[in-house]
């Protein structure tokens, strides 16, 4: 749904003008629609898988036009920083809101739930409004502040015919522009291991390590705020060399990383590992999406359009990766083999990124 419905959507606010008109759009209902995950009971999975999809896609549709701001509220200069500053701020916001559900759910009866409606999972349903009413705030809150719409042309069946056009024509025209052809390729083979290993990392430990709730939850955490470090840190990197060569350098890490995963044994050893997946995956996230907003930054009229680009590829990635990563599990019947074969993704990343010369040298 998001791979079809996100080009859609940033073409047409290019073309239209009204970007910030449906980032709130998205924000609200997917607020609303986490928020009325409080019905969601056994009795009921059609309607909870409704509002899941609901919820979950309007998120996906309200970064892409996050994301394109970026080009928008900060110069060239800052847009390391400001991209960081936007992931640390993100899992920062994620772990406070993670330890508000955690502290609801574990410590329900002290704070006055009847035990019959703890039985009934009550706490978890009504953390599902608290972060619907999260995310309504701090969207309300962005919308204060980012800039207005430039333009408010009327959605034609015209301009949404020609939506998918224009994505076709931008696909064109990255593969005529060098760098950022090579740019998005190399970001599609990373990515696609990024967003594998974070998807599937809870999988492996459970099944493969055999570890408990408790555990996860302890990783998790942890991850939030190595995550926020790492943000910063890969910032630090860029700022003495270019966003390039610190991707670059995240990438030998994800190697290294698969490389851990393969061999991990034991407890101790997974949050080694889980602890340097924490600090590499802000700073490839930041990194990446400044990276390509500095490539991009002369097509002034078309920021929705080529960040919807870079969450296609981004989506096909999340699709193709999970796949492969079943499937080389399937076949080898180790689920360590799909992490060791992850390590191929990187690679062929990270060579497509040594053949940028990069033009915005420190």
């Amino acid at each position: 749904m998001i791979l079809l419905l996100s080009p859609l959507f940033g073409s047409i606010a290019d073309y239209a003008g009204n970007k910030k008109k449906f980032m709130r759009l998205f924000s609200y209902t997917g607020a609303i629609s986490c928020a009325g995950l409080f019905f969601a009971t056994g009795e009921s999975m059609v309607l909870t898988g409704a509002l899941f999809l609901v919820s979950s896609t309007c998120y996906s549709l309200g970064v892409v036009f996050y994301n394109a701001y970026l080009p928008e509220i900060a110069a060239p200069a800052d847009y390391d920083s400001v991209s960081a500053k936007g992931f640390a701020w993100g899992y920062l916001g994620g772990l406070l809101a993670l330890i508000l559900c955690l502290v609801l759910i574990r410590f329900a009866e002290p704070l006055g739930f009847p035990r019959d409606s703890i039985a009934s999972a009550l706490p978890v349903r009504i953390t599902f409004v608290l972060i619907g009413g999260w995310w309504w705030l701090f969207a309300a809150y962005a919308f204060k502040g980012l800039p207005p719409d430039s333009n408010t042309q009327p959605i034609t069946r015209t301009i949404i015919a020609q939506s998918y056009v224009r994505i076709g024509t931008a696909f064109r025209q990255a593969r005529g522009h060098r760098i950022i052809g090579l740019f998005l390729l190399a970001f599609f083979f990373y990515n696609m291991g990024v967003t594998t290993i974070m998807g599937m990392s809870s999988v492996f430990a459970t099944k493969t390590l055999h570890l408990t709730t408790e555990h996860l939850i302890g990783v998790i955490l942890a991850l939030q705020v190595l995550a926020i470090a790492g943000s910063w840190l890969f910032v630090e990197v860029a700022n003495r060399y270019n966003n390039i060569m610190a991707v670059r350098i995240a990438l030998i890490l994800w190697v290294v990383i698969c490389g851990i995963g393969y061999s991990v044994q034991n407890l101790t050893q997974f949050y080694g590992m889980a602890s340097l997946v924490g600090l590499v995956m802000g700073g490839t996230q930041a990194l990446s999406r400044s990276a390509f907003a500095t490539l991009i930054q002369g097509e002034q009229h078309e920021y929705a359009t080529w960040f919807s680009v870079y969450d296609v590829l981004d989506k096909v990635g999340v699709v193709a990766g999970t796949f492969l990563f079943g499937w080389i599990e399937w076949l080898t019947g180790s689920m360590r083999a799909s992490v060791a074969t992850l390590s191929i993704f990187f690679i062929t990343g990270l060579i497509i990124l040594l053949s940028i010369k990069s033009p915005w040298k420190k």
